[in-house]
C-alpha cells in the first residue's frame, strides 16, 4: 500500500465501464490521472469526459503513445486489453512503469473477506445466487467484478466486516500478483476465449491463479469432476470443498458451500432456491406463440455453455448461433443432431460453424438477427423451441451479449 500512497501520477488504461470506475477511485485518492484509449473520442459521451477534464484528468484517444505515458508511475489496466497485442507492453517495460489489473489494484483498499468465483460458465448465477443466500445472514454485502459493477466502484465502501462477492473473468485473473479471495471457487473449465490465451493449458493455468495467494485460513471450492492434472495439491495451502451436481445444478452447488462457510443453513439454500428466477439473457423464455416457445440464452458465448442449454430442452429444436468466433471447435454440436432441427447462422462464425457441423446438422446463413429469427418462425412445428444461444460474443454485431438479448426480445415480441 505504501507505494500506492506515494504515487502522483496513474495511468488508466481503457475507458469503459471499468475505466471510468477507477477514474472515479482515482480521484478520490488524490492521483493525477491520464487515460489512454485505443477507440476514437467521437465513440465516447462528450459531456463525460468534459466533465471529468474539468477534474483534471488528461486523455488521449485513438491509440496508447508513449510520449502520453512515459512520465506515469503506474498503469492499471481494463480487463479488455490483451497485453500480449497492445504496445503497453513495450512502453512500460522500456520507461520502467510498473502495470497490475483493476481487480488487483482494488483489492489493496479492503480488508472485507473476498469470496471470488470463476469458471468457463455458470459464474454470473452462481455470483448472484451467493449473494443472494449471504444478503439472509449479513447486513452489508457487495456484488460486482465481471458481472456488473467492477471493484473499483464501490471497495472504498467496503468496511472489514463486510462481504464482498466477486464474478472473476480468466481476463481479470492474468493480471493478479497479491490478489487473495478468502473463499476462492472454480465452477468448470472448457475451452474459452482460445483467440486470447492461445490454448487450453494457458486458459486453465490462468483460471487456477485464483487460488495461488490463499493462505491456511481460506477456502477453496472447486467441481469435483474438474481434472486437476495441472496443479498439484500439495501446493494448495487453503481447505478444500468439494461440491457437485447433488442438488441438481452446480451453481446451486456451489453457492451451498460457499453459504455454509458463513453459517448459511441448508433450508436457508432450499428456500432461496426454490423461488430463484433465471438472470435475463441465461435460458430465459421469452414468449410462447401457436405453441412454440422462443428462448433468451444470449449469454452463452462458448459451446459448452450452448450444450448445456440444449441438454435442458426437451423438445425439437431450432438454433440461432453465430457472432465473432472466439478460436472455438463446434463440432460438439452434433452430439445433439437428434434434437435440432435446423441451425439458423448470423455472424463472422456462420461460414465456420456451418463446414464443422458438416452435413450433420442442416445450416442455414442470414444477414442479420431478425431474419434468423423469422426465418425459424416459419420453419418451427407447435411444441418446438427457437433457442438464441450464439456460441460466440456479440462484438461484430452487437455492443455486448445484453444488446444481442434485448434485440432478440424486440424481435418476438413484434411477431404477430
Amino acid at each position: 500500500m505504501k507505494f500506492i500512497k506515494d504515487l502522483k501520477i496513474v495511468c488508466v488504461a481503457g475507458w469503459g465501464k471499468t475505466g471510468i470506475s477507477l477514474v472515479k477511485m482515482l480521484l478520490n485518492l488524490d492521483k493525477k490521472i491520464k487515460v489512454t484509449e485505443t477507440r476514437k473520442r467521437n465513440c465516447f459521451c462528450p459531456q463525460l469526459i468534459k466533465d471529468f477534464e474539468s477534474k483534471g484528468v488528461e486523455f488521449e484517444f485513438g491509440g496508447h503513445s508513449e510520449k502520453f505515458i512515459k512520465l506515469s508511475e503506474l498503469i492499471i489496466l481494463s480487463p479488455g486489453i490483451d497485453l500480449s497485442k497492445s504496445e503497453l507492453n513495450n512502453i512500460a517495460k522500456k520507461n520502467h512503469i510498473a502495470y497490475l489489473g483493476e481487480l488487483e489494484f482494488a483489492s489493496y483498499f479492503t480488508n472485507a473477506k473476498i469470496i471470488a468465483i470463476t469458471g468457463t460458465n455458470g459464474k454470473t448465477t452462481t455470483a448472484y445466487l451467493t449473494y443472494q443466500l449471504l444478503k439472509q445472514k449479513n447486513k452489508k454485502v457487495y456484488l460486482g467484478g465481471n458481472i456488473g459493477r467492477p471493484f473499483s466502484e464501490f471497495v472504498l465502501d467496503t468496511q472489514e466486516k463486510d462481504i464482498v462477492v466477486l464474478e472473476v473473468s480468466s481476463f481479470q485473473l492474468e493480471t493478479i500478483i497479491k490478489f487473495r479471495p478468502y473463499v476462492a471457487v472454480l465452477l468448470n473449465v472448457e475451452p474459452d476465449h482460445i483467440d486470447r490465451h492461445k490454448n487450453f493449458g494457458n486458459y486453465l493455468k490462468i483460471k487456477l491463479k485464483i487460488f495461488k495467494n490463499q493462505q491456511k485460513n481460506d477456502w477453496m471450492v472447486i467441481n469435483k469432476a474438474i481434472n486437476l492434472q495441472e496443479i498439484s495439491l500439495s501446493q494448495i495451502n487453503s481447505k478444500i470443498i468439494y461440491f457437485k451436481d447433488e442438488l441438481s445444478d452446480q451453481n446451486f452447488s456451489a453457492a451451498y458451500r460457499i453459504g455454509k462457510i458463513f453459517g448459511v443453513t441448508k433450508a436457508d439454500c432450499h428456500l432461496l432456491f426454490s423461488q430463484y428466477k433465471k438472470l435475463p439473457h441465461r435460458q430465459r423464455l421469452v414468449k410462447e406463440i401457436n405453441k412454440i416457445r422462443f428462448i433468451n440464452d444470449s449469454k452463452s458465448t462458448n459451446p459448452s455453455s450452448t450444450s448445456f442449454a440444449l441438454k435442458s430442452i426437451k423438445s425439437p429444436i431450432i438454433l440461432i448461433a453465430g457472432g465473432k468466433d472466439k478460436g472455438f471447435y463446434y463440432q460438439g454440436l452434433r452430439l445433439y443432431a437428434r434434437k435440432i432441427r435446423q441451425v439458423n447462422l448470423i455472424g463472422q462464425a456462420a461460414d465456420k460453424i456451418k463446414n464443422e457441423l458438416g452435413n450433420k446438422i442442416k445450416c442455414q446463413k442470414f444477414n442479420s438477427l431478425q431474419e434468423a429469427v423469422l426465418s425459424a418462425y416459419k420453419q418451427a412445428k407447435a411444441f418446438d423451441t427457437i433457442l438464441l444461444s450464439p456460441m460466440c460474443s456479440s462484438f461484430d454485431m452487437f455492443k455486448n451479449y445484453k444488446e444481442r438479448g434485448r434485440k432478440f426480445i424486440e424481435i418476438v415480441k413484434n411477431i404477430s
